[in-house]
């Protein structure tokens, strides 16, 4: 799970939209059919949601690889 904080009202409902959508094409056409007044914003929100992922990911496997160091010592 990520978290975003210090997020405006209009940036939540941005993530919310793209956190919807079910494919990487649905995310592109959402982006694409928002108004130029949003898209660059859910641009931004795109890029910050993956990289909390990427580090979520990172973070479990660090956490992964102290536990299986700390098995294989017995």
């Amino acid at each position: 799970m990520i978290r975003l904080e210090g997020l405006s009202k209009q940036d939540v409902q941005i993530c919310t939209l793209l956190w919807n959508c079910d494919t990487v094409e649905a995310v592109e056409v959402l982006v694409n059919a928002m108004p130029a007044a949003y898209k660059q914003r859910a641009v931004t929100m795109r890029e910050l949601m993956t990289a909390a992922q990427l580090d979520t990911i990172e973070d479990i496997d660090e956490n992964i690889t102290a536990y299986l160091q700390h098995i294989s010592s017995r």
